[in-house]
């Protein structure tokens, strides 16, 4: 992965928000292990919004960076340099743009995350398009091919580590949740309030998971 150096005032800008974002110090407790890039919290008491002094630098006409660069300096310090997932956040490759926007919009208290509430980023800090320019970024790694790769890439987030509720509380190990999988992934729930973190679910049609991950993600949910 290249490295950049952005302009004085721009790093010095952001370097600002990660320390609202993020613990001094990788003292975070959560779960290290690879995670879907669903993350976020119903609660709309969240950490004091992430602002910069000066916003020229990170208007609606972009700051000149791109997308991989925009996230070095936003996001990795807390989601890993590829997206992969911390002690301190979740796994975000792959993202579920109307919920990772209201995320990014709105913070995440450190309930899943011991140590490491996320602040919520205003388009001061990081516009509408610069987001939009992390997203795609995000999308550029590759699909997983494995049942437990693409559990964790989609599901983990939600559903915990071994997929008997997580922060969701819906356990897929149940017998009516296995029944009714396929159904849920392809129309979701909730689908008009991404904040609701115990009952949103994204809708994945054939773009996101064809059938066969599917059912290779149920089989992974079966040894789990």
């Amino acid at each position: 992965m290249t490295m950049f150096r952005p302009s004085s005032f721009i790093l010095s800008a952001w370097v600002s928000v990660l320390l609202c974002g993020c613990p001094a110090g990788d003292d975070g407790v959560g779960d290290t292990s690879s995670t879907s890039g669903t993350s976020g919290d119903t609660s709309g008491d969240t950490t004091s919004d992430a602002t910069s002094e000066d916003s020229t630098g990170a208007d609606e006409t972009g700051s000149g960076l791109s997308g991989e660069e925009l996230y070095l300096a936003v996001c990795a310090p807390c989601h890993g340099m590829s997206g992969e997932g911390t002690a301190l956040g979740y796994e975000v490759q792959h993202p579920v743009r109307i919920y990772s926007d209201w995320v990014v919009r709105n913070g995440r208290p450190g309930t899943e995350f011991e140590g490491s509430a996320m602040a919520a980023y205003d388009p001061s800090v990081a516009s509408d398009t610069q987001l939009e320019e992390i997203w795609d970024y995000l999308d550029t790694f590759p699909q997983p091919t494995t049942g437990e790769g693409l559990y964790l890439d989609y599901c983990r987030n939600c559903h915990g580590a071994d997929a008997h509720g997580g922060v969701t509380g819906v356990d897929l190990h149940e017998p009516g949740a296995m029944l009714e999988l396929f159904e849920k992934v392809r129309e979701g729930e909730n689908l008009a309030n991404p904040g609701a973190r115990t009952s949103y679910m994204p809708a994945f049609d054939t773009t996101w998971l064809t059938d066969e991950e599917i059912q290779l993600i149920a089989d992974h949910i079966l040894t789990l």
